[in-house]
């Protein structure tokens, strides 16, 4: 139960991209990730406002410097527990202070990073997962005045706690379900979110970004804070409400003066300098469950994976359907973090556009003739070169072959002069067939000369003067920047020429003309043949490594490894993250393009 029986062509699928990873990579590297990841502060401070219209709130929002200003201190700094004749206390309530909160998005550092639950967590359905939002600095504080107990300062942090704040979300990332939280969205977030930028779209930033459009399923427990106070009132409603609306609007505010962040992540994708093979036209996500041998859903939720599912060239989108494999077993769990699958056709055309232009160096067009006297017979013979643009076709015909090309020509001539005459077929066929399976690319090519000489007098001669049969076998891997790497093994050159020996009576009636003719036209074309044969190699790898090399989308998400085709031939490379940094990301960037200028290899030049 693997990626290799990936299948997306059937017609259930249709996806022409699939990017599968498990919830345990993508936890661990959004963990990393977040660890770095410095978001905006948030404050907001509140005052009793004891006149107010009726039904509005008597907790009101105040600025936060200035207050301080008037305080001469800040609110925060105040420890928990002051007691109320603390002078600073006594001026917060001079001062009508009710609450305040002050956040910062990442993540808390103050704990074990293997304590802290899971970000994502797969569970929830073919589209929705359960998201956990951390804030790397959570600070509550709260004037409570009057009652039995003369009131009380509560000054609340996360730090110093067993464990986080936390905020407990719902996401539903499916892109296309008419009253999902990504269609309330406006258009142009819709766009950024939905980031068709091969290089990043599948990133743990942009993952990030995705999950924060989300909908709140509950709230976050914090200890020692009434949940029916007004300030845990106020804490959700404003926070959660305000914060995230502010920023899933996209709108300029003091939250979001710059109106391009979310969570402090800029959602602004470039697609500069991205070389991938395909470009993704359309997203959306499913998520997978982890299947036993029999095919049935486990509840093994690290295993489960947060598939891409892409399509290019405009392609309709398919909905989402349960794929009947896993992208990754849990043997190489530790290993890789995901796979990826090119649909069959994707690649195959691929690899027509590449190799289509190599046929022409071994499309021959022959001539012949005859021309007979008083005297005698003699016999011409030459060829040229097919000038016009050739190309495989693709085959679907349930077995490993995928594309096909057959070319034939044929020249007749004969001429009669009595008492001479004689007549000459000279026909030629070129046969080749492409398969790939498992990590190989194989090719097999047949290129025949049939020849029939009438010399008159019962001097004939027939059959195939040249039959040569070649069988190449590319073995392919990619590196880890993405790019498909190709080598060929030697030529299996086989030689199926018929055995032509002319009759005694024909070497005597023309002094042995058939035989010469017969050897100067084998030697002749099993040389430009054997040339073919051994150049059509050199030409397939250098195309197939050179400036036209077949370039993985995510490069600056993943490296690669084990590229290999599926049993149905779909294109699959296991992935595992690479570090979401910008510094890893350039110095990736100048190793791929070094490494995709040594492979380039300049193609020979067809020889007439």
């Amino acid at each position: 139960m693997s990626a290799v029986q990936s299948d997306l062509s059937a017609s259930k699928y249709g996806y022409d991209m699939v990017v599968g990873t498990t919830q345990a990579s993508i936890n661990a590297t959004m963990k990393q990730f977040l660890l770095k990841f410095d978001g905006q502060e948030f404050v907001k401070i509140y005052v009793y406002k004891k006149d107010v219209p009726e039904g509005e709130s008597h907790f009101v929002e105040t600025d936060y410097n200035a207050y301080k200003a008037i305080l001469g201190f800040d609110p925060f700094d105040v420890p928990n527990d002051a007691p109320m004749n603390d002078e600073r206390v006594k001026k917060l309530i001079a001062n009508f202070f009710a609450f305040g909160f002050k956040t910062k998005m990442g993540l808390p550092t103050t704990f074990p990073l293997s304590s802290l639950p899971n970000i994502i967590e797969l569970d929830k359905g073919s589209s929705s997962v359960s998201y956990h939002l951390f804030c790397k600095e959570f600070q509550v504080v709260d004037l409570r005045t009057g009652g039995y107990d003369g009131g009380s300062w509560n000054n609340l942090s996360q730090e110093g706690e067993d464990a986080p704040w936390v905020f407990g979300f719902t996401v539903d990332l499916d892109l296309y379900g008419n009253d999902s939280a990504f269609s309330h969205l406006p258009e142009d977030v819709q766009s950024q979110v939905k980031n068709l930028c091969p290089g990043s779209m599948f990133s743990v930033q942009q993952l990030y970004l995705d999950l924060n459009t989300a909908g709140l399923e509950s709230t976050p427990e914090i200890k020692n804070l009434d949940p029916t106070s007004d300030v845990y009132i106020y804490l959700t409603k404003i926070f959660l409400n305000k914060y995230f609306k502010n920023m899933q609007d996209n709108s300029k505010s003091e939250i979001n003066p710059d109106g391009n962040y979310l969570l402090g992540y800029s959602i602004k994708p470039s697609c500069t300098g991205d070389s991938s093979s395909i470009a993704p036209t359309d997203l959306n996500f499913m998520v997978s469950p982890y299947l036993d041998d029999k095919g049935n859903a486990t509840k093994e939720y690290e295993m489960y994976t947060l598939n891409w599912l892409v399509m290019t060239e405009y392609n309709k989108m398919p909905a989402p359907v349960q794929f009947e494999w896993n992208w990754v077993d849990k043997v190489n769990k530790s290993e890789y973090h995901g796979a990826m699958a090119i649909k069959k056709g994707i690649f195959t055309n691929f690899l027509s556009t590449v190799l289509s232009p190599t046929l022409n160096s071994a499309c021959i067009i022959p001539n012949c003739n005859v021309h007979a006297n008083f005297i005698s017979v003699k016999f011409k013979w030459g060829w040229k070169r097919e000038t016009r643009p050739q190309f495989y076709q693709v085959v679907n015909d349930g077995t490993s072959k995928i594309l096909t090309y057959n070319f034939s020509r044929k020249s007749h001539s004969s001429d009669t002069h009595i008492p001479n005459w004689g007549n000459i077929d000279y026909n030629y066929n070129l046969k080749t067939d492409v398969y790939l399976e498992g990590t190989t690319i194989r090719t097999v090519t047949t290129a025949t000369v049939w020849l029939h000489v009438n010399g008159g007098w019962g001097i004939v001669v027939e059959g195939n003067c040249s039959k040569y049969k070649s069988t190449v076998v590319y073995t392919i891997g990619v590196n880890s920047y993405g790019n498909l790497t190709v080598k060929g093994s030697a030529p299996k050159i086989v030689d199926q020429s018929d055995r032509m020996d002319s009759s005694a009576w024909a070497k005597i009636a023309t002094l042995g003309f058939i035989d010469k003719l017969i050897k100067t036209m084998k030697n002749t074309t099993q040389g430009w043949m054997n040339n073919f044969m051994t150049g059509h190699q050199n030409r397939i790898e250098s195309m197939l490594n050179g400036s036209g090399i077949w370039v993985f989308p995510g490069s600056q998400t993943f490296v690669f490894k084990n590229a290999k085709f599926s049993n149905s031939q779909d294109l699959v490379s296991d992935v595992t993250y690479v570090e979401p940094s910008t510094k890893m990301i350039a110095k990736r960037s100048a190793l791929k393009a070094a490494a995709t200028a040594a492979a380039t290899i300049k193609t020979p030049e067809t020889v007439s």
